[in-house]
């Protein structure tokens, strides 16, 4: 993998770079006209063009070179940042990358819920750090969900995402509000919420929904929904406000907001 700011670190005459986002360093060969990547020899020209790009992550194939992006109905790529990356959908990022990045985020709401063992689901996949962060919190069985396939095959390239798919946790393809249907009562101890825009999965805010998460939660359990800034709204809607109100009317106590995640825990 290599990034715009890395390609120009290579012009620059550094040879000892990240080739993984920044998970490692490689020494690179650069010869007159091409640059050996791994094994992959690329034109110093291309390298020169990733290096004039902005927001995005390149792979070598065949002498050439590749955009993480996928474009279906919609435009899926990876975005690079100051440590873990990005995924964007149609120009919106999936996480939070102001004044953070995606994976402290990622641990700082896993905190403030508490994972510590226990039966983790993972409502809303993505890149899978959630995922992967309550294994490292010494989560006994994890289950992620995702709908959308393309959103898949862009964590399969990112080098972040790859203990995702190494066996640990059980992955799942499809709308959480129905996939929920299929686990038995009682059986998570945590569940992280971490939806889309509610303009792209109203559903997953739906007190229904949120009456099928209770369902499947043992008597403790705790809850992690994100839900954005307190002031943010919908058509004139407090969204913080209505997600509390069908929370508890689905059965959910203990209702706390946390500013620094932009999340709600709350427990049955």
């Amino acid at each position: 993998m290599i990034t715009p700011d890395v390609a120009g670190r290579i012009l620059d005459g550094v040879r000892n770079v990240s080739l993984d986002l920044g998970l490692s360093t490689s020494y690179i060969n650069v010869a007159r006209e091409t640059v050996n990547l791994r094994g992959h020899d690329v034109r110093l020209d291309d390298i020169r063009e990733i290096a004039r790009k902005e927001n995005a992550v390149f792979f070598p194939d065949n002498g050439s070179f590749y955009q993480v992006a996928i474009s279906s109905e919609r435009f899926y790529k990876l975005v690079p940042t100051e440590c873990a990356p990005t995924l964007e959908i149609d120009g919106v990022r999936m996480h939070r990358t102001k004044e953070t990045t995606p994976d402290k985020d990622t641990d700082e709401k896993l905190g403030v819920l508490g994972v510590n063992g226990g039966r983790v689901l993972d409502t809303c996949m993505g890149l899978g750090y959630t995922a992967v962060g309550a294994l490292v919190r010494g989560a006994e069985v994890v289950v992620s969900v995702e709908r959308e396939p393309p959103v898949v095959m862009v964590a399969q390239m990112n080098p972040w995402s790859s203990r995702l798919f190494e066996g640990e946790i059980r992955l799942l393809l499809g709308d959480s509000f129905s996939v929920v249907d299929a686990f038995p009562g009682g059986f998570f101890d945590w569940v992280i919420h971490d939806p889309p825009r509610l303009t792209h999965a109203g559903h997953l805010y739906s007190e229904e929904f949120y009456r099928k998460l209770y369902r499947i939660m043992a008597s403790g359990g705790k809850l992690f929904h994100y839900t954005g800034e307190p002031r943010s709204r919908y058509r004139g809607v407090d969204l913080q406000r209505g997600v509390q109100r069908r929370l508890r009317a689905a059965g959910f106590c203990g209702m706390k907001y946390h500013t620094g995640v932009m999340g709600i825990t709350c427990e049955k």
